[in-house]
């Protein structure tokens, strides 16, 4: 296989939704042979949905996340790869915009891997729903060796701690290098000193700055209908239509976001915007802003804690 996609999936009622459908024809638009790794129990008319999109459907237990997915695939086609992989899943709804045109900006600066986010929650990390690899870096010990692991027997918080968070510490540290679309380091300076989740505060501007996705849980969260046609259908109706569905049919239990959660929602918009365009000084008073609510939340959560 040239370039090869190994997409993660998992529905509650064992079906391919067709905001997946949707994805995965974006992906094979992009010359990806697609392995479908799924841990639901599908039937073979939802199989069948896969024909003509994807080159293998492979069916396991539901263990070990999307890393112990992606491991079964390594495996099952490690002496058949010969370019890169991607790792994607089915946590976001894509393509909102143009996936080629955001995939060639990506690749265009040299690098080893590849993804769309990087985080700085916990550690440096590209975040895994979308991880592009060259081929070299498939075949390094570094990556064998983080993929070789057991995610099968891991509780969900030490999957991301040995996967997410190890696979892209143990390849930066064996000299490889990595590039996302958004990085830290080129936004503000609130993004740089507090680790934050980007696409779940930064979801327009990371659109209208050609990353086209949108976290499911994002939409679950903060998102009404009126807000995804808005956003999305505007790209894409089509799609707009699937993420309604979808939402609808699964009904996810939505987070409550108190007011704070608000505040350093527009102190992260602000603090972003005024870095692109190289307002410094509001930047600065920014930044002191946040620094101050979120200490002030600091000691209040410190001293009003339940004993």
């Amino acid at each position: 296989m040239a370039d090869l996609c190994l997409f993660a999936h998992f529905d509650k009622d064992a079906i391919v939704d067709d905001y997946v459908l949707h994805y995965l024809a974006a992906l094979k638009g992009l010359s990806f042979s697609i392995v479908f790794i799924t841990t639901s129990p599908l039937s073979a008319d939802e199989q069948a949905k896969l024909a003509g999109l994807c080159d293998d459907v492979i069916l396991r237990e539901n263990a070990g996340l999307d890393f112990a997915s992606w491991a079964l695939g390594l495996q099952r086609y490690a002496d058949a790869l010969d370019g890169r992989v991607l790792l994607a899943n089915d946590s976001v709804y894509a393509p909102v915009g143009d996936l080629p045109r955001a995939f060639a900006c990506l690749t265009a600066e040299p690098a080893d891997f590849y993804g769309m986010v990087e985080s700085l929650a916990v550690a440096p990390h590209l975040q895994s729903w979308f991880l592009l690899f060259e081929s070299h870096v498939v075949r390094s010990p570094a990556f064998r060796t983080t993929f070789a692991q057991r995610f099968e027997d891991m509780s969900k918080d030490d999957v991301i701690k040995a996967g997410e968070l190890g696979l892209s510490s143990a390849l930066l540290a064996a000299g490889f290098r990595c590039t996302a679309l958004y990085r830290p380091k080129d936004a503000g300076r609130l993004a740089r000193t507090y680790p934050f989740n980007p696409p779940h505060y930064l979801w327009r501007q990371m659109i209208d700055d050609g990353i086209p996705f949108l976290k499911i849980e994002l939409v679950r969260d903060r998102l009404d209908a009126a807000a995804v046609e808005e956003i999305v259908g505007t790209k894409d109706q089509a799609l707009a239509g699937f993420i309604l569905a979808h939402q609808h049919r699964v009904q996810l239990p939505s987070r409550q976001y108190r007011i704070g959660d608000a505040i350093l929602t527009r102190l992260i918009w602000i603090d972003y915007w005024s870095h692109r365009h190289g307002w410094r000084a509001l930047e600065t008073i920014n930044f002191l802003v946040c620094a101050a609510l979120l200490r002030l939340r600091r000691v209040k959560q410190h001293w009003f804690a339940p004993s």
